[in-house]
């Protein structure tokens, strides 16, 4: 059995002040720190073999809090979160999320990915983990949007029928077995 660990990175300031970062690559605040050493004695415990994680500064800092010392990290450009146009730096109200997350509308108006790309990004990257990790614990240290698409391919769920909305605050942790047959 392959089991997943999807983890959203700590708090920043700007998630604090509820603005959109995007490809902003920022660090994590004190919250974000203290969270991530909080989570780690779990993930210790649940062991991790191999850790995957956007190569932003917060999603870094996250990965090497959670097991830096003990499970090999890999930088991967398809965990960066969504490309947001012209909405990146603008306070997170202002960002119409039924719209932009409507998989039958796959709105990309304003310089936002497109949620097609989204997901087509992040079957490439499962697959691609599924067939190299098989039988392994892999972390994944991601960002809101990726961790959403991530839950939804693995969760197979009805994209045409079901909300792509559920929260994903910072240090989201959610623990995915697949079994062969999934693979």
């Amino acid at each position: 059995m392959t089991t997943l660990y999807l983890v959203r990175h700590g708090e920043t300031d700007l998630n604090k002040e509820h603005i959109i970062q995007s490809s902003n690559d920022t660090h994590l605040n004190m919250k974000g720190v203290n969270k991530v050493k909080q989570l780690r004695t779990t993930l210790l415990s649940l062991g991790v073999d191999v850790c995957y994680t956007s190569p932003l500064f917060r999603t870094l800092e996250t990965a090497f809090g959670l097991v830096g010392d003990k499970a090999l990290i890999i930088n991967d450009e398809r965990l960066m979160d969504r490309a947001m146009g012209i909405y990146e730096g603008k306070k997170c109200d202002e960002f119409d999320h039924q719209k932009y997350w409507d998989y039958n509308l796959n709105c990309s108006d304003d310089g936002v990915e497109s949620i097609h790309d989204m997901f087509i990004r992040g079957e490439k990257f499962v697959n691609e983990i599924l067939q190299k990790h098989n039988g392994k614990k892999v972390l994944i240290v991601s960002h809101t949007g990726m961790i959403r698409v991530l839950h939804h391919i693995l969760k197979n769920t009805d994209l045409k029928k079901e909300q792509l909305r559920f929260e994903v605050p910072n240090c989201y942790f959610e623990k995915i077995d697949l079994n062969k047959e999934k693979q």
